[in-house]
């Protein structure tokens, strides 16, 4: 049977903290909320903004669709609607009266907060749907179509509950048809349990992939210092065993045989901590005085030699009719995603462009905004694939205004065997001028003949592949 609590609207206010918007329930900790605080791991974007669930109202009538509730409808935020009984950290809560804690970034006038319950025969294993939820919320707050303070506290009664639920949380807009929904991952404790026998001391978080040779160890201390004896290593053996997933319950299952005064893992609805496949919770024993336990990661195997080179960048470029595009080459050794930044003198960011990139070479154009002329730099950041290592590249640019129509190298056809990329030439059959593209498209500047007039500037049928108009 449900428990049904309407509270008013005026509620405990505690000290606010300002963000960008919207809000998220701060106590117990909300699913998205841990994404940031790392008690979750591998979540995507939400982690930079925890606060943005932000979907259609109408729930459970209405509002986002079965199987994307957790990420209030939003495909940016897909990652938590993974569900499963490991999934994701649990909060432990006790039937009965609870305080549950809001936390606004951007106040929005109030029709009310509702909370609701996951059913007592819930499956935990299967994606998220109005289903899994009792349909009546069981404590709902009126906001009276005002804005509420920066933080708010909520008094309700939970329902009994055993082992693993999940409480949705509602805080639906007066003043837009949107509403937020937060989720909390709740482990129910039985009221009379003596105090717990296990503490938290540490995370196993899955943060990478390692490689045959490499190694992973638990680092464990107390208030005097660390405890080698204490330590707890697992050696990368093969391909399957440096998945992250895998590496991750290895070390969980080894700790809990090897250490009495510690287990990893994610406690079931009997109390008993198990090892999951992802991020494992690590649990130091009640007396033992140990107060932390920290994971390292050795890669002995180092990362596949890579680099990459600039061409056709200059040093100076010229600002016509307030526009300018940055166009060269950029050639890699090793798979990356590589990234251009121009910052001007003031450390503003005036452009950007992305390249994938696999053993090749590839055009880059960065296209400025708004461009004024000055000292800039342009940055090249590539992250390489496998390994995540960084490869960073700085160049110097000065930017000048434009002195007037007559910046050209040559007035076409004349020196045509020395056009190059970045070359300018005077069409004289419509007064504009034009610069060669960078290769692989420069060589395309010198095929010209009478009979052969396809990449012409200007005027062939083909020469936007050659040339950029100035």
């Amino acid at each position: 049977m449900n428990n049904f609590t309407t509270i008013a609207a005026g509620c405990a206010l505690l000290a606010s903290a300002s963000a960008s918007a919207h809000g998220y329930i701060s106590l117990p900790e909300s699913r998205n909320l841990l994404c940031q605080q790392g008690g979750n791991s591998n979540c995507g974007a939400i982690q930079w903004e925890p606060q943005s669930l932000e979907g259609p109202s109408g729930f459970p009538a209405g509002g986002p669709a079965d199987g994307v509730l957790a990420g209030a409808g939003l495909a940016q935020f897909g990652e938590l609607n993974e569900q499963t009984s490991s999934r994701w950290s649990k909060r432990e809560l006790k039937a009965g009266a609870n305080v549950f804690n809001w936390r606004f970034t951007a106040n929005h006038a109030t029709r009310n907060w509702r909370y609701y319950l996951t059913r007592a025969d819930w499956n935990p294993n299967q994606k998220l749907g109005r289903a899994s939820f009792e349909p009546t919320p069981f404590c709902v707050v009126d906001g009276a179509m005002q804005q509420p303070p920066k933080q708010v506290s909520h008094n309700c009664t939970v329902p009994p509950r055993s082992g693993y639920h999940l409480i949705l949380g509602v805080w639906e807009i007066g003043d837009t048809t949107n509403s937020f929904y937060n989720l909390v991952d709740v482990l129910f404790k039985d009221g009379g349990t003596p105090p717990p026998q296990w503490s938290q001391a540490g995370t196993i978080y899955p943060s990478l992939d390692l490689n045959v040779g490499d190694s992973v160890a638990s680092r464990v201390f107390d208030a005097a210092g660390e405890h080698p004896e204490l330590q707890t290593k697992v050696l990368i053996a093969s391909a399957a065993d440096g998945q992250r997933n895998n590496w991750s319950y290895l070390l969980a299952s080894r700790i809990n045989a090897e250490q009495p005064l510690l287990r990893a893992g994610q406690p079931d609805q009997a109390g008993a901590i198990n090892p999951v496949y992802g991020q494992n919770t690590i649990y130091a024993k009640a007396g033992s005085n140990l107060t932390r336990v920290e994971v390292q990661v050795n890669k002995e195997t180092p990362p596949p030699a890579a680099d990459f080179s600039v061409s056709e960048l200059k040093t100076a470029y010229v600002i016509r009719n307030g526009q300018l595009s940055i166009d060269f080459n950029v050639s890699a050794s090793g798979e990356m995603e590589l990234g251009a930044y121009l910052y001007d003198g003031a450390g503003v960011a005036k452009g950007y462009a992305t390249a994938t990139l696999n053993n090749n070479s590839a055009p880059l154009a960065v296209a400025l905004n708004q461009p004024k002329a000055g000292a800039h730099q342009m940055v090249l950041k590539a992250v390489l694939k496998g390994s995540g290592a960084l490869l960073q590249k700085t160049f110097n640019i000065s930017l000048s205004e434009d002195a007037g129509p007559a910046a050209y190298d040559y007035v076409f056809p004349a020196g045509l065997a020395g056009y190059k990329a970045g070359s300018r030439v005077l069409q004289p059959k419509n007064g504009k001028v034009y610069a060669c593209k960078p290769f692989p498209y420069s060589g395309y500047c010198i095929q010209w003949s009478v009979n052969s007039t396809y990449y012409e500037p200007g005027v062939g049928s083909n020469w936007q592949d050659a040339w950029n108009a100035q």
